[in-house]
């Protein structure tokens, strides 16, 4: 896997490689037992954790857009009305 993190992309191995890494792990009885023994597990506890799933929130949680400090709330507003925002249109380039 690191060399796929690689900066180099010469140095990545390419599909082929891959392919062969791959299904050499596949082919291998002790990953294979542990792949199966972790999706046993996996699915123990995705079953298990379904029933439990009461969400509990902080009182002082906020989920909606807010003013990040008291300061900004006295800056202008930007519209689309002013003709003011539209001065730089006007500009050479």
């Amino acid at each position: 896997m690191k060399k796929c993190w690689n900066l180099n992309p010469e140095n990545r191995p390419d599909t082929t490689e891959l392919y062969k890494s791959l299904s050499s792990i596949s082919m291998n009885n002790q990953y294979k037992a542990e792949i199966e023994e972790a999706e046993k597990y996996r699915i123990l506890h995705l079953s298990s954790s379904k029933v439990d799933r009461q969400v509990n929130t902080h009182p002082q949680a906020i989920y909606t857009s807010r003013l990040l400090n008291p300061f900004t709330e006295n800056f202008p507003k930007y519209t689309d009305d002013n003709p003011d925002n539209s001065e730089c249109l006007d500009c050479a380039i």
